[in-house]
Order: structure tokens, then sequence, then C-alpha cells
């Protein structure tokens, strides 16, 4: 249920934590992004969080940490970091990844394969079958936690 703790966060820090379900605002993929790159996702639905009332289709951002293509038996690699919500007052409210919500398969033409799951100026890493890159359409959904969860960095290790 968004708006409420989450169930894959454990300990003290799960009863602060508000989920808000989010999509991505344009295509990415491993093929053609870059380290350092800017995206987009917007909320899918109007959230309250720390009393403040996020509307339906508000903004946040990330960057691209890491874009590796898919060369030969090596699969592509995509590291994102989600940083923030836009709000309105031109402030922003830090936001991460809900742990584990991206253990799924995403379908379509190409196989791509989420990894472990963190964000918030802490990277999610998304790994790839053999020799595809990584895709997450534009519209792809996930969720993200505010707070953030304090989780370490990935290595650069395929």
């Amino acid at each position: 249920m968004l708006g409420a703790p989450s169930a894959a966060i454990e300990g003290p820090y799960a009863a602060n934590v508000v989920r808000i379900r989010v999509h991505l605002t344009q295509r990415i993929s491993s093929q053609d992004a870059r380290t350092g790159d800017a995206f987009g996702f917007d909320t899918s639905s109007s959230v309250e969080v720390e009393g403040l009332f996020l509307a339906a289709n508000t903004h946040g951002h990330g960057t691209v940490a890491l874009a590796r293509t898919a060369k030969g038996p090596v699969p592509g690699r995509l590291v994102l970091e989600v940083r923030a919500l836009d709000l309105p007052n031109g402030k922003s409210l830090d936001v991460g990844l809900e742990p584990g919500q991206l253990d799924r398969s995403i379908s379509g033409d190409v196989r791509s394969y989420p990894g472990s799951g963190t964000v918030g100026g802490v990277p999610f890493d998304i790994g790839g079958s053999r020799s595809t890159n990584v895709v997450y359409e534009k519209g792809t959904e996930f969720i993200v936690v505010s707070p953030p969860p304090a989780t370490p960095a990935p290595d650069e290790s395929p």
C-alpha cells in the first residue's frame, strides 16, 4: 500500500518510510545511455510525504551512474541513481528506490533482469541477459521511498 511503511524495509527505519509509485518519463537503454546522463520520472498518483502534498505527475530526477553496452558474451549494464522529487516551491525531496522491488523480469523484445535495488544517491543495478542491452521503456513503473535507505554502492564487475 503506497503511503504506508514498506514491508521490504525492516527495523526502526521502516516505520518512517513512505512508498511512492513513479514511472519513467523516457526510455533508458544501456546501448545509448552514458554515465552522467540525467533521466526523469513522475509520480503516478498524489501522495502526502513529510507533511507535503505531492500531486500526481510531480517530477523527479536521477543520473546514470554506469552504462555499459552489451558486447559479445558480456551483457549490458545500467546503474541508475534516483535522487529526488522536484517540489513546486523549487526545493527537492530526497528519495531512494525501495529495496527488492525491482526483482522481476522486464518483458518485451529485449530481456533484461533487474539486479540489486537501491536509489537516492545510492545506485540501483540492473543487469542484462547474455548479449543483450538493458532496456527500460518510457512508463516503466517502480517505487521510491522517502527518506532514502542508506545502502553501499555496487562495484563495476559484470
